[in-house]
């Protein structure tokens, strides 16, 4: 799949609190300045408060890891299909990925995991004009080089983990950065379906049991449908079907 590349207007920062906190502050400087950009992009060396999902706190060794935020302006965008953000964000992961030889999965929302192990997380924020979105920042974290994490409750992984072999950090922002403009030309161009069916067909789950817990406790099911607001639909084994937002059920690894 290749589309015309987005231009993104970019900006690193050696040390930062959190990206995405820091192209939200700047965005009307930046915008102003990025001279007709598709998109703004700010990396980081090193975050001293960066944010995930679920209020966590996203740990990285200075200039070992891929550090970024992508703000976009999809005015295009229903507020109800705001998911398909995070699918585009999550599928351009999984690419870049493959790219280095990682086969990767897509743990709902939008972590991506090699095993039951975690290699990236994302924090997307959005804005909304009315019925439609405004703007979105996309808080992406790929783990690159580093070798020894600090005691995580989700035990993560790096590349070099994976291939034994380190890669420039510019590098994989260039491959994640090709995979983005894909994957967001497909959503201007709105080919929904391709990016909602191959975001499915990646997900842990969606082709057999798995334990999950909610409210009620432990249960298997398997994934059923994702909806267009990020709902997740499981199935039980007894055949009963529940839908669950964002932080009411977790997939137990």
């Amino acid at each position: 799949m290749e589309c015309e590349k987005l231009c993104f207007s970019q900006l690193h920062l050696p040390e930062v609190d959190s990206t995405n906190r820091y192209i939200r502050d700047e965005a009307a400087r930046l915008w102003i300045e990025s001279n007709g950009a598709d998109a703004l992009l700010v990396t980081a060396g090193y975050q001293t408060d960066g944010r995930g999902q679920r209020g966590n706190r996203w740990a990285s060794v200075a200039g070992e890891n891929l550090l970024l935020s992508i703000l976009v302006r999809p005015s295009f965008l229903a507020v109800k299909e705001q998911f398909l953000l995070s699918q585009v964000a999550a599928l351009s992961v999984k690419h870049c990925l493959h790219f280095f030889g990682i086969s990767s999965l897509l743990k709902w929302p939008n972590d991506i995991y090699v095993g039951n192990r975690k290699i990236c997380g994302m924090l997307v924020e959005l804005d909304y004009m009315g019925n439609m979105l405004e703007q979105a920042v996309i808080g992406i974290g790929i783990n690159v080089n580093q070798m020894v994490f600090e005691k995580m409750s989700k035990l993560p992984v790096s590349i070099k983990m994976l291939t034994g072999q380190s890669f420039s950090v510019a590098e994989v922002k260039d491959v994640f950065l090709t995979e983005f403009s894909n994957y967001y030309r497909l959503l201007q161009l709105g080919d929904y379906a391709t990016i909602r069916n191959e975001y499915k067909q990646s997900l842990m789950g969606c082709c057999g049991m798995l334990t999950y817990v909610d409210a009620g406790g432990e249960f298997m099911a398997t994934i059923k449908d994702v909806c267009d607001d990020g709902i997740l639909v499981l199935q039980r084994k007894d055949g009963t079907v529940g839908r669950y937002a964002f932080k009411e059920v977790e997939l137990l690894l």
